[in-house]
């Protein structure tokens, strides 16, 4: 039954849902930190947190007026800006009792950036029509059920239009890539079928 399902998971990775390629958008940015606070932990959160504003404001002002992103930025909190986020990596990464460094490079999810400008009235040259990315994000899917619920979330994702490719399959995990811009697409479809989520700076776990 095992080779089965991996069997069926492997074929719908290219079957159901073959790559697509196009051309990448720049909104990709990298910000060097170092933050000290009263915990590693804290100082991460800051860490990332300032992160997030500066590669927002670096990459977004090349599509809109820098003057009014940068009073959109300072009226907008750290949740809202999370959200603008569609993918993380961090490099160098080096933490102490109160201090945490690292190179982190993000990118913007274009489909979220367009609906937040536009909820704010600001004028913008994104065009989320040919920004469909080979840039990928990864989600680890916990699938204890086997064949049967794989076929149903499939059916969900194959609804919304949007294809995943499969990377890694290990026990009851399934490790697959989805376009950065499909992943507010691809997580309301998970939601819809009864299946939970969640982001932890940009990558995202799938169980029921």
């Amino acid at each position: 039954m095992r080779k089965l399902f991996i069997r069926f998971i492997t074929m719908c990775s290219f079957a159901v849902f073959p790559a697509i390629v196009f051309a990448a958008p720049d909104l990709t940015g990298v910000a060097s930190v170092n933050v000290t606070s009263d915990t590693a932990m804290n100082a991460k959160t800051m860490a990332f947190n300032e992160a997030r504003r500066q590669i927002t404001t670096d990459v977004l002002s090349k599509y809109s007026d820098p003057r009014k992103l940068d009073e959109l930025m300072k009226n907008t909190d750290d949740s809202t800006i999370t959200n603008l986020i569609a993918s993380t990596s961090i490099d160098g990464e080096r933490l102490s009792a109160t201090t945490y460094s690292a190179n982190i490079k993000m990118t913007i999810d274009p489909v979220e950036a367009k609906k937040w400008f536009t909820e704010n009235n600001i004028q913008n040259w994104l065009d989320v029509g040919e920004s469909e990315s080979i840039d990928r994000i990864t989600a680890v899917i916990e699938i204890p059920y086997g064949l049967h619920d794989w076929i149903n979330l499939n059916n969900s994702i194959r609804l919304e239009n949007t294809d995943f490719e499969v990377k890694r399959i290990s026990g009851d995990q399934v490790t697959v890539t989805i376009p950065v811009t499909k992943r507010s697409v691809f997580i309301r479809a998970v939601q819809n079928s009864g299946w939970k989520s969640s982001d932890t700076d940009g990558f995202l776990k799938i169980w029921k």
